[in-house]
């Protein structure tokens, strides 16, 4: 089987690009080889096949049986759901979630809406242009001030915490001009973040593992923001599982299965949630294509302790293979 590993490569220099997190969601050559050295422990071939804009072409001419999709793609709000939609077009079978969860999820506002009321949500207020900003008067302080439709954690950063309406207002602004995209304004949830990795399709998806991210040393308003996660050694305690009572952790394990079916996810997504004052856990986002990085990718660190990285690799994988009746061995 010859398998196209779909990816956006970070570009070796990005000191004087600005905002400086624009590539943070673009793979490293560290995990585009690692990926790929795990499939080939299938005995499968394996090339790296760069999602721009010539990848209709670079697809079609490969001839590939195949595509085993971690391109973060190009643009704005759909920019995931692209690569996707060029296998479907092309009919390559490929791993992951379809063209419409890439689209939704990446829209944080969209993914709550539709995993709301079933699962819990902090109250927000989705900001797009200056007349929305009225409506930041209804929601209690303090807030969380992020970009609707970003990944890994861009544009989240130590000062995204508003304690206050003027706060809100500003951040909002420097965003909107610097992203280019619409403010997901959300109360602050102030109890433990813990993430939650989930694998398979149907009746047969399945928590992988829960991991709780707590700050090292006692913060008022933690937020596991870019700065965090680029020094995670010195910022962060990784707790597997999270140090909760068995019914939060319950009740964890069935929002998240419950937000990946509503979802529609595929083969494998990461979860994010946080509990509110009153200790409910609350639906934060959901990445349907979580990082793997064999160092620091969540999924990854969760999961470390129940499989090895070339198993979780080619699982994802076989999951795929499974769901298309497809035969990888």
């Amino acid at each position: 089987m010859k398998i196209a590993l779909l990816h956006n490569a970070r570009p070796d220099c990005t000191a004087t690009v600005f905002p400086d997190d624009i590539f943070e969601e673009y793979d490293s050559k560290e995990t585009i080889q690692s990926i790929a050295n795990a499939l080939r422990g299938l005995r499968v071939t394996v090339e790296p096949v760069l999602a721009d804009r010539r990848l209709p072409w670079r697809l079609e001419g490969g001839r590939y049986d195949f595509a085993f999709n971690i391109a973060e793609g190009e643009g704005r709000r759909c920019r995931e759901a692209i690569p996707a939609a060029v296998c479907e077009l092309l009919g390559v079978p490929f791993t992951g979630s379809d063209v419409l969860t890439l689209a939704l999820t990446l829209d944080k506002a969209v993914a709550r809406r539709v995993v709301s009321p079933n699962v819990p949500v902090a109250r927000g207020v989705l900001v797009t242009r200056a007349e929305d900003e009225a409506n930041l008067k209804t929601l209690q302080y303090p807030v969380l001030v992020k970009p609707n439709d970003e990944g890994s954690s861009k544009g989240i950063r130590e000062n995204s915490v508003a304690l206050d309406l003027a706060g809100a207002i500003a951040q909002c602004r420097w965003l909107r001009a610097h992203y280019a995209c619409p403010v997901l304004v959300e109360e602050f949830l102030p109890g433990t973040e813990v993430t939650v990795g989930i694998v398979g399709n149907g009746p047969e998806a399945r928590v992988l593992g829960m991991m709780e991210i707590a700050p090292v040393s006692e913060e008022r308003f933690f937020v596991y923001s870019l700065e965090v996660k680029r020094n995670w050694r010195q910022r962060v305690r990784y707790y597997i599982p999270p140090r909760l009572p068995t019914a939060t952790l319950a009740t964890l394990e069935c929002n998240a299965l419950t937000a990946y079916h509503l979802l529609g996810c595929r083969d494998c997504a990461r979860l994010d949630f946080r509990l509110n004052a009153a200790g409910q856990p609350c639906f934060i986002e959901c990445n349907p294509l979580p990082g793997l990085n064999p160092t620091n990718s969540d999924l990854v660190i969760l999961s470390r302790e129940i499989l090895a990285y070339e198993k979780l690799v080619q699982g994802i994988l076989l999951d795929a293979a499974r769901r298309v009746g497809v035969h990888v061995l």
